[in-house]
């Protein structure tokens, strides 16, 4: 009967909580089969057979079903069903389970109850980083920044000596591809293993485990590269010292799940049932998982404090909702609510009050960094003399001016760069940066984006200006052919403002008509380099180094001045990220 099972390698691991028996694999094969067409029989179904492998000494036990399931088919109105079939295997290897499964039901209950998941970590270290290429990593950013870049990823042939770990600290990985010798694998954040490979039979599959196994009970020490980054941590460690200030729905992977598998999107309505919901409803649905909420000293979001909470189970945090109960995934022919499939599958995140934590995909983790990057962060933030005397934006407006005030924020700026070769405001319209300038001697390009406010170090005033600077940081690689598309068009016309339009030109100095010739060279110039300002009148960084030095000596600060950390770090990891150099023009 087995010999019927081609397989490839493709895997989770688990170690049981205490010993396996044959009521917990029951349970887990029951689950399984939950999606079961009710009048078929098993094609193959076997439990805990023992089975030998004489020329690799391997003596395992291992359970098979497969069976058919029905499904409901969506992209037609009528009583359609897919038949399709699903399977699980289970083999036991001494005090480890590997599951292999496909479209059958979900088996979370049983394994949280009974297992513990062999994780990306373990896995990770079952090679050192002499014997692979790191042929692509997927971070995921310790962040839940609604103006901050929350996810990267990067491929080469080997990322070891090109990636820079500049940032890394911050950063968790949650998906790895290798090469080791001729072999590819991938290790993702949910602790799959997925290696290439022919289909092979049981047998073969089964010597496959055995092999990993022995690997993960032999970690290697040569992890120099990975170990760069975020490091898992125990969460009752963490919440011993801190408490969770904030919570995001990882709303991207979930949509393209949910877009991916085709899985049907359905709310609970008292009086026609489950009904699948419309696009517009699906928008305003994903809208709204799209915001970062915060939580109060309760773990209840706030704003929503009747309705939905964080709650604090022995080892995980799970997300609570009654509106997100209402909304049903068909997932294999079954319903779950949204709500239990977000917190199945690990799609959110959570912050805490010290911002060297976070937790995501079911687990914690910690900024390997550490507060030390606090000094670097600092060293971004360039105080500005002429900034105390900024009362404003852009200045009063004439259909006669011709300059912006000297005491505005724009006025300002120029006044800082005016030994540069060409100042080009761009605000408003489809704006790159309220400013753009160039220096041939100096070798740079300036993106400049202003605000001005009152003194405070609130983070929210932060984030608007800090969303414009990384949504355009593509923008600084333009081509000649871009930038004089730019010139020779918006840039023709005068500044406007509210309604009044003035004889402020936008290019603010530097000749049109040599801008090609300009250009030409400037991009060809190796040691080009290029700058994203931030330039904002609220900011004091004396008032910043006070509250900033407060967490390295681990002392309590208010939430927001951990929010300020995390998007001024966000700036500076985004535009290092873009090869450009991070900049904050601020009071002293």
């Amino acid at each position: 009967m087995p010999e019927r099972l081609e397989l490839t390698k493709n895997a989770q691991f688990y170690v049981p909580k205490n010993s396996i028996d044959d009521s917990i694999v029951n349970d887990i094969l029951s689950a399984a089969i939950d999606n079961m067409d009710n009048n078929a029989q098993f094609v193959i179904d076997l439990f805990r057979s023992d089975r030998r492998v004489e020329e690799a000494g391997l003596e395992y036990k291992y359970s098979v079903r497969v069976f058919p399931s029905i499904r409901p088919v969506y992209f037609m109105d009528e009583a359609l069903e897919d038949r399709v079939y699903a399977f699980i295997i289970l083999i036991e290897y001494h005090d480890y389970l590997a599951i292999f499964k496909k479209s059958c039901a979900n088996i979370s209950e049983p394994i949280k109850k009974y297992f513990t998941l062999v994780d990306s970590e373990d896995l990770s270290s079952t090679f050192g980083d002499s014997d692979v290429e790191f042929q692509k990593i997927a971070l995921r950013n310790m962040t839940i920044s609604d103006r901050a870049m929350r996810a990267r990823s990067y491929e080469a042939a080997d990322l070891k000596g090109l990636l820079s770990t500049h940032s890394a600290g911050r950063s968790i990985p949650f998906y790895l591809k290798l090469r080791q010798g001729a072999i590819t694998k991938t290790i993702s954040g949910t602790g799959r293993l997925v290696e290439s490979s022919q289909r092979k039979s049981l047998d073969e599959i089964a010597v496959w485990v055995k092999e990993q196994v022995e690997l993960i009970e032999s970690p290697s020490n040569d992890n120099s590269f990975l170990g760069s980054f975020a490091k898992k941590v125990e969460l009752n460690d963490v919440l011993r010292a801190c408490e969770p200030n904030g919570v995001l729905v990882e709303s991207t992977p979930l949509q393209e799940r949910i877009e991916r598998d085709g899985l049907a999107l359905k709310y609970k309505t008292a009086r026609a049932g489950n009904i699948v919901i419309s696009s517009r409803v699906k928008n305003k649905l994903f809208a709204e998982l799209e915001k970062v909420y915060e939580l109060d000293s309760d773990c209840k979001v706030v704003g929503r404090e009747t309705c939905t909470r964080l709650r604090k189970n022995e080892k995980s945090l799970t997300l609570t909702s009654k509106v997100l109960t209402k909304f049903r995934v068909v997932e294999n022919g079954k319903e779950v609510t949204l709500q239990k499939f977000i917190v199945k599958n690990g799609y959110y995140s959570v912050t805490f009050t010290d911002p060297k934590y976070m937790y995501f995909m079911g687990a914690c983790f910690e900024d390997s960094s550490g507060v030390s990057e606090i000094n670097s962060i600092l060293e971004i933030m360039h105080p500005k003399a002429e900034i105390s005397t900024v009362t404003s934006e852009k200045g009063r407006f004439t259909s006669a001016s011709t300059e912006f005030e000297k005491n505005s924020m724009f006025g300002m700026v120029e006044s800082i760069h005016q030994n540069d070769d060409y100042i080009l405001c761009d605000d408003l319209g489809i704006e790159w940066a309220d400013h753009i300038t160039f220096n041939r001697a100096d070798s740079n390009i300036n993106f400049i984006h202003s605000k001005h406010g009152s003194s405070s170090t609130s983070a929210s005033n932060l984030h608007d200006v800090v969303g414009q600077g990384i949504k355009n940081l593509g923008n600084m690689y333009f081509n000649k052919e871009q930038m004089l598309e730019r010139i020779n068009g918006k840039f023709v016309d005068t500044c406007s403002n509210s309604g009044c339009h003035t004889n402020i030109a936008r290019v603010r100095k530097g000749d049109p008509s040599n801008a090609e010739a300009y250009l030409d060279g400037l991009l060809k110039d190796y040691k080009l380099h290029r700058k994203c300002i931030l330039s904002c009148s609220f900011l004091s960084k004396s008032s910043v180094t006070t509250e900033f030095s407060k967490i390295q000596r681990g002392e309590s600060v208010r939430g927001h001045i951990v929010q300020l950390l995390w998007i001024i770090s966000s700036f500076a990891h985004a535009v290092r990220d873009m090869n450009a150099i991070p900049i904050i023009y601020c009071a002293d």
